[in-house]
């Protein structure tokens, strides 16, 4: 719903309330599909008094998409003759929206402007960094918009709700996760490739869909994108930690495309062929560099294949380790806080290894992530998610017999993470 219709509806709050009925416009919502039940029961448990749930029900309208200001003023058209003389504008003031189908994700498109500049191009690794091969290639200086994805109706998996907060372990603390604002997801789905350098990802669309259901039903407040350049990507990080957005309980990240895995590093190819590493990903949300982010936690998931490369190997460290110009521990603990940290980097595969995706259901990695958090997200913790979701993924097999193994990092990852779907802590907030 663009800004221009919100505004009318919000203005006219009190003489919308008093010419519609509640009973009556909460049933066509959900016959309509503006609403599901789920939505609607929702308000109704959360707002007491009938005027307060009728309010909230309009104010739920008006974040229900890009279609639902014409379906109100159907609605009303038919039902509430008065309702719709206040909403309908001058023939000169509105436009008709584009219908929005809730069986296709709706990939947000990004106007983009060609630049001459140069970008990475899937070469060679050389001296740590891909060597290009598209110099002579445009990169499209972007204008794209963050914009919140409109809620869609549950798909294949429905998130049980939880009945309260979950019992923590007595020696690990858990992260806050009881707020309305309770978190961010931005999905990037790269489905097809500028030329054809990479193969379509058949089946993609589906996993997008999945993850827009399930993280909703979670509560979050969700960024879909489908195939975008690197000049996209950055404009659109750049909206994201300058917006109001991140002031939440947690923010993730997933992205869906073709990677490889080189001399220990893990790369992700964008539509416009250009080159992300996994690395300078993490590093736009540490804390040097995402301050709304610190002390929250912050999951990265990462949905490609990770080429024939192996590990990095182990790091050692030791409480008995001494180096020069150690603090004096006489002197009390300095409060600053580590560059990574917070941070739990989930991917789909091991390192040397591809990932599968089935082109009716989508990739194994987020099938299984999606039933195994919508069963059990309810009450139990982020990273005993992640195992129950690599042992379901581990019994998929190809014709061939090929498997798939999930693997996850935590860095100063610390605490448990217990997503509480539909509980809250001051349930009367909408």
């Amino acid at each position: 719903m663009n800004n221009k219709d919100r505004y009318i509806i919000n203005t006219n709050l009190e003489k919308l309330v008093n010419n519609t009925n509640y009973n009556a416009l909460r049933s066509e919502c959900i016959q309509r599909n503006m609403l599901s039940q789920t939505m609607a029961s929702r308000i109704e448990s959360m707002a007491q008094d009938e005027i307060t749930r009728h309010k909230k029900l309009f104010e739920k309208i008006t974040k229900r998409g890009p279609k639902a200001f014409d379906t109100l003023l159907n609605i009303c058209q038919q039902m509430f003759p008065k309702a719709y003389s206040i909403l309908k504008p001058s023939s000169n003031d509105h436009q008709m929206h584009s219908t929005h189908n809730p069986q296709r994700v709706r990939s947000v498109s990004c106007n983009v402007a060609p630049k001459a500049y140069s970008f990475r191009g899937p070469g060679d690794v050389e001296d740590g960094k891909m060597s290009n091969i598209a110099s002579s290639a445009l990169v499209e200086e972007s204008k794209c918009m963050l914009e919140v994805y409109p809620d869609i109706l549950p798909t294949t998996f429905s998130v049980k709700l939880s009945a309260g907060p979950s019992e923590t372990h007595p020696k690990v603390l858990a992260y806050p996760m009881k707020s309305r604002n309770r978190g961010v997801a931005f999905i990037v789905n790269v489905i097809t490739f500028l030329k054809d350098v990479h193969p379509k990802r058949n089946g993609a669309d589906i996993d997008g869909r999945n993850l827009i259901s399930i993280f909703q039903q979670l509560g979050f407040i969700v960024f879909y994108y489908e195939d975008i350049t690197m000049a996209d990507l950055k404009e659109l990080l750049v909206q994201l930690k300058d917006s109001e957005h991140l002031s939440c309980d947690c923010f993730a990240f997933y992205i869906l495309s073709h990677g490889d895995h080189r001399k220990g590093s893990d790369y992700i190819f964008l539509h416009d062929n250009s080159i992300l590493r996994v690395e300078d990903l993490l590093t736009e949300f540490n804390t040097v560099n995402c301050t709304k982010l610190v002390r929250k936690p912050k999951l990265f998931f990462i949905s490609i294949c990770r080429g024939v490369q192996s590990d990095l190997g182990l790091y050692r460290l030791s409480t008995n380790t001494e180096r020069d110009g150690m603090i004096d521990s006489r002197k009390p603990l300095p409060s600053n806080i580590a560059t990574y940290c917070d941070m739990l980097v989930c991917y789909a595969t091991v390192p040397g290894f591809a990932a599968h995706r089935d082109t009716n259901t989508g990739s194994w990695f987020v099938e299984s992530m999606c039933k195994i958090w919508s069963e059990h997200a309810h009450d139990t913790d982020v990273e005993i998610l992640m195992k129950l979701v690599g042992e379901y993924a581990a019994t998929y097999r190809t014709e061939t017999a090929a498997l798939q193994t999930i693997c996850t990092e935590q860095r100063g990852f610390f605490k448990q993470l217990y997503l509480n779907p539909g509980y809250y802590e001051h349930p009367s907030e909408l």
